[in-house]
């Protein structure tokens, strides 16, 4: 039996040129001489005899301006039988040129799949893709075209066309026998009932992790804008408690005006340690890691945190032996142990129990797959548990933002929780918390545990007594220009030279005109201009690798990629910082003090700059 002839399939094309109709019908509308090309072009791409194959028809329609073209393909659209592909001039004045037209087009049919022909177009990639958007439905082609090139698109383009109306019918036929099949189900009450309960179960578990998700990203905008206060926080408490601590080292101040000067040094500090929380919380706190056992570390600590919390509170404190370590700050692991027990005690205000409990523990992918934060492996788990008057589920979900308390005011800065979960983040952990209303309280903080033993490095002290300088020089780099005085006001006093650099590229510049007058650089890490003060250390290094360098910061936007060995106490001091501790630091390094593995503050000894 014949198989019927297939109808021609309609082009549009679209030219002010009538020349180029022609050469389009000649091309197209003669599907044996058509295919008889594509036959010979295939055999010489793949080799042996060609195969004559029957070749599509194409009925070429004509439209000279951009707005005819609009017309057909309306026309088109309202009997049914919408054109699958055009090929459009770019340029045909007047009036609408080809992309314009194509943007109208693709308003009433976005289905048309566009050929733009064009020898050179007033257009640019950018500028095309800004007027017509990235699509799939659109391919360039250069005049002088060749007629396989021509041939090709037709029936490539006409077949992705088919196709693509195919699959939307497939698609309505499926959607057809969805419906179908959920009327069936819906006549099954039982079965129902089961898909609606497990459909509120879902919907419950969607609904917590959209929460979880919210607040994690409330928590990281926070955070940020913590961090950039803290920045210029700790610059200006730098600034004022230098400036009281000079003042109370000169001879000439009036002993009157020393107790005020004092009680600014006192509330510089307060506000530093407050500066500090805010950077723990964010986790742009720089931190000083080694490996430590968490269980020794919370012992050595309840001495302390059994002062801390009062006579009322029984706190016992028990850590598995043998516990693996965790590469951690100490000092920060001290910060969370008394965070949380303070915590505990305002939550009994009666007096009750308080356990801190150091466990090693494997995290299942079960359980990690419960909490966001949380990730499967071996860990070692920090738990404080109280007996206190507990939280309700609202308050559980807000205890970690920054500033949210239930103290009254002036009772409580809101930041406690907040410090223990940026410390935990820093630390690659995460904190958990179960609490019920009269039930008391446990927050459970997890450090991803390593396998090798803790060690320790002492640093050895030193003495008192401050010695001067002996007119060594320092350059200091530091973008604020009032810290900058300071430290210039309190490295001449301690008897030392100063070369002054407001940017790492200006130090950069002082170095390659003075870089034999210069013994020691005292750097800021976050400097602006692009070059940091790690930057800057790495290559004033890479020509004196002798040379000495201690850091400075307050606020580090990203701690855990400054591939820097910062010792504090050695090459490394915090803002703010005391005159006095600045000095020794700056005497320790110029003579190289030494700390208990015979390290000493030497650029080439303390540094490791990738």
């Amino acid at each position: 039996m014949q198989e019927p002839t297939p109808q021609p399939i309609r082009i549009l094309v679209v030219d002010d040129n009538r020349a180029i109709h022609d050469d389009f019908r000649k091309i197209l509308s003669s599907p044996h001489a058509s295919s008889a090309e594509l036959d010979q072009a295939e055999a010489a791409i793949f080799g042996g005899a060609a195969q004559p194959v029957q070749s599509a028809a194409f009925q070429i329609d004509s439209a000279y301006q951009g707005a005819e073209a609009i017309q057909l393909v309306e026309q088109s659209l309202r009997e049914g039988n919408p054109y699958p592909l055009a090929f459009m001039d770019v340029r045909m004045p007047p009036g609408l040129d080809g992309i314009e037209t194509t943007a109208e087009v693709w308003k009433r049919y976005p289905d048309l799949q566009v050929v733009l022909c064009t020898a050179y177009s007033d257009y640019s990639w950018a500028e095309l893709l800004a007027k017509l958007g990235a699509t799939d439905r659109l391919v360039i082609l250069k005049k002088p075209f060749d007629n396989i090139e021509v041939l090709q698109l037709a029936h490539t383009l006409t077949e992705k066309w088919r196709l693509l109306q195919q699959a939307r019918t497939k698609m309505a036929d499926m959607e057809k026998m969805v419906s179908e099949r959920t009327l069936e189900l819906r006549n099954t009450n039982g079965q129902l009932q089961v898909e609606i309960a497990e459909r509120k179960q879902a919907q419950a578990a969607l609904e917590e992790s959209h929460k979880m998700v919210l607040r994690q990203e409330r928590l990281a905008a926070v955070g940020q804008l913590s961090a950039g206060v803290a920045h210029d926080f700790n610059n200006i408490m730098t600034v004022i408690h230098g400036h009281a601590s000079l003042l109370l080292l000169n001879d000439k101040v009036p002993g009157a005006v020393h107790e005020p000067l004092r009680e600014i040094e006192a509330a510089a500090m307060r506000a530093a340690r407050l500066t500090q929380q805010l950077l723990a919380f964010s986790r742009k706190q720089v931190m000083q890691p080694r490996n430590i056992n968490l269980g020794e570390v919370a012992n050595s600590l309840s001495a302390m945190l059994g002062r801390a919390i009062g006579e009322e509170i029984s706190l016992q404190c028990v850590y598995s032996p043998g516990l693996p370590a965790v590469h951690a700050d100490a000092s920060m692991i001290e910060q969370v142990l008394m965070n949380l027990a303070v915590n505990a005690r305002d939550a009994m205000p009666n007096g009750g129990d308080l356990t801190i409990s150091v466990d090693a523990v494997e995290v299942t992918k079960e359980h990690a797959a419960r909490n966001p934060e949380a990730s499967a492996g071996r860990f070692v788990c920090l738990s404080v548990r109280d007996t206190g008057c507990g939280m309700d589920k609202d308050i559980a979900s807000r205890i970690f933002e920054p500033f949210f308390t239930t103290k009254d005011v002036g009772k409580g800065t809101g930041l406690g929780l907040a410090t223990v979960y940026g410390i935990a983040k820093q630390h690659h952990g995460w904190i958990e918390v179960e609490s019920a209303l009269g039930q008391g309280s446990l927050f459970r903080v997890f450090f991803p545990a390593i396998e090798s033993a803790p060690t320790e490095t002492d640093v050895q002290k030193i003495a008192n007594e401050v010695n001067r300088g002996n007119g060594e020089t320092i350059l200091v780099v530091e973008d604020e220009p009032a810290l900058r005085f300071l430290v210039r006001k309190i490295i001449q006093r301690y008897g030392y030279s100063v070369i002054e650099a407001k940017s790492g590229r200006e130090a950069l510049a002082i170095w390659e005109r003075q870089k034999d007058q210069i013994d020691l650089l005292l750097t800021d890490l976050v400097m602006p201009e692009g070059v940091s003060g790690k930057d800057l250390a790495k290559a004033l290094l890479s020509e004196n690798p002798d040379l000495k360098i201690i850091f400075t910061t307050g606020y580090d936007r990203n701690p855990e990629e400054e591939n820097l060995s910062l010792k504090e106490g050695l090459n490394f001091i915090r803002k703010p910082y005391a005159p006095r501790a600045l000095a020794e630091m700056i005497h320790a390094c110029l003579h190289k003090v030494q700390d208990a593995a015979g390290r000493c503050c030497n650029g080439s000894h303390q540094l490791a700059l990738s």
